[in-house]
């Protein structure tokens, strides 16, 4: 009986005794420093060596954990901007008609014939403006998070435009005159990189790439520090880019002047700022 109320006092000590040595929680560095000074503070039994071997392997898998956001437009309102995004437009024009509409859906499997059935319908992010304004890029910015390290990606299909079709991703968006863009070219069967900085776009960096109407691609686009990477349908068509314009911001969805563009499938893997 006297044995257990020692270790039941010796555990109370213990918990009691945590948020001392755990004073900040997202460092490694502290949580082994905390385990040294428990070692000289509690006799490290098998049973509580055992729980001390448990904190370090959960807190070395936290480290780097990475988190996903999936942007499901197929369960937002149709009709409507979704939910958390702001539309804007950088250089002249009116912003972008962006709405959530029905539409095909890409194939989860390649088909094996032209004949083979088409994928089935469902809700889409669709621009839908027509202005043909020449420097006229509407964006659709998700104001939920601000982004550092990320892998970004989504399924887009240009659909229509007489003078661009174009479809594209934004990140590390800061206002409508700073941030990255990866966009693909229906019309000029390109990808290109490029950024704005206090509005003025940069040289665009990318091949030539055949990218039909009318037929889903994706686009995927990886930032880890100052290193950007640049995929078209899992393919890396141009070197990996450094750049120290824009460490962390919002990302979002590109389109040029009467580019009339779709998107699903998309999502967002990324390390959660501190």
């Amino acid at each position: 009986m006297q044995e257990g109320k020692k270790k039941a006092a010796k555990l109370d000590a213990l918990f009691s005794f945590l948020p001392s040595c755990f004073p900040n929680k997202n460092s490694f560095s502290s949580w082994l420093c905390g385990l040294v000074r428990l070692r000289g503070f509690v006799p490290v039994t098998g049973m509580l060596r055992r729980w001390l071997a448990f904190i370090v392997v959960s807190v070395a898998c936290g480290i780097g954990h990475a988190a996903e956001r999936l942007f499901d437009f197929g369960a937002m309102p149709e009709g409507k901007v979704p939910t958390n995004f702001t539309s804007v437009v950088t250089g002249i024009g009116a912003p972008g008609d962006w709405r959530v509409v029905p539409g095909e859906l890409p194939a989860t499997l390649q088909p094996l014939t032209p004949n083979a059935p088409k994928a089935g319908r469902g809700l889409v992010l669709a621009q839908l403006s027509t202005d043909a304004t020449e420097e006229r890029f509407p964006v659709l910015v998700f104001d939920g998070e601000v982004f550092g390290d990320f892998t970004f990606s989504t399924k887009f299909k240009c659909v229509d435009g007489k003078s661009e079709q174009m479809a594209g991703l934004a990140f590390r968006y800061q206002d409508p005159k700073n941030y990255y863009v990866l966009r693909a070219s229906a019309l000029g069967n390109n990808v290109r990189f490029y950024k704005f900085v206090n509005g003025v776009r940069s040289d665009p960096l990318g091949p030539e790439a055949l990218i039909p109407r009318g037929t889903w691609h994706e686009l995927s686009v990886e930032c880890k520090g100052n290193q950007i990477r640049c995929l078209l349908d899992g393919r890396e068509l141009l070197p990996p880019l450094t750049d120290n314009s824009f460490a962390f911001g919002k990302l979002g969805f590109w389109t040029k002047s009467d580019a009339v563009s779709h998107f699903t499938d998309a999502k967002v893997t990324f390390t959660p700022r501190e």
